[in-house]
């Protein structure tokens, strides 16, 4: 995989801050998560938390299960571990990229949220897929949120729909709004039915979408 995205300086410092206003329904879908979690991953499995940024991946999972699972954050942002460390000192957590791991089928579990628009198909998102894959154990399962492209023909009422929630409801300025949506104009954002397609290519025996808001998707893949 050629291309990590790294939260460092600025983007480190605000991201707690930030994040939960910019992905819709954030606190929601990281209980969706917790419950996720909890159905597919057995007592005392092990879950890889892929980009976990300062630990909001899990928070919520600890807090309604704080000793059933054994957890590994891993982030190739050292600010962002530094975070995490201080957050949460009981868990383990690794500052690099999933292919520096050992490729040891060890994981029961795995997330990856809000990380795989940040990286071009053109190859690095079957990379990382597959690499995420080769540490999972047989029956292993993959939660996975990502901001990805609506079909063509409701493109423009969803943005404005975003454009919306967040003017309304976020207290944002419509020029914060402007330069956001940009930004996920720039993204490498898919369509719901490719993620299918690189879910089969990266190894996984099924996968199936949970969740659709807006631009925000959610699956649960199966290996």
């Amino acid at each position: 995989m050629s291309h990590v995205e790294k939260f460092e300086g600025e983007r480190a410092k605000v991201y707690n801050r930030r994040i939960g206003k910019m992905i819709p329904f954030y606190s929601g879908i990281m209980e969706l998560v917790a419950i996720y979690l909890l159905e597919n991953t057995p007592e005392k499995g092990k879950i890889l938390s892929v980009g976990c940024g300062t630990g909001a991946d899990f928070a919520k999972l600890l807090e309604v299960s704080p000793d059933r699972f054994s957890i590994t954050g891993l982030d190739p942002s050292p600010e962002m571990i530094e975070q995490a460390q201080k957050k949460f000192p009981q868990l383990k957590f690794i500052c690099g990229t999933v292919g520096e791991l050992p490729l040891v089928e060890e994981y029961d579990s795995a997330t990856l949220l809000f990380v795989l628009h940040f990286l071009p198909d053109s190859g690095d998102k079957l990379s990382l897929l597959k690499e995420i894959c080769g540490r999972l154990k047989k029956g292993g399962s993959l939660v996975l949120f990502d901001l990805f492209d609506p079909e063509p023909k409701e493109s423009k009422t969803l943005f404005q729909n975003i454009k919306s929630y967040l003017i309304n409801f976020q207290g944002w300025e419509e020029e914060a709004v402007e330069i956001y949506l940009k930004r996920v104009f720039e993204l490498h954002r898919i369509e719901s039915p490719r993620y299918g397609e690189l879910f089969l290519e990266a190894g996984f025996s099924r996968s199936s979408q949970k969740f659709k808001s807006l631009h925000v998707g959610g699956w649960i893949v199966s290996k």
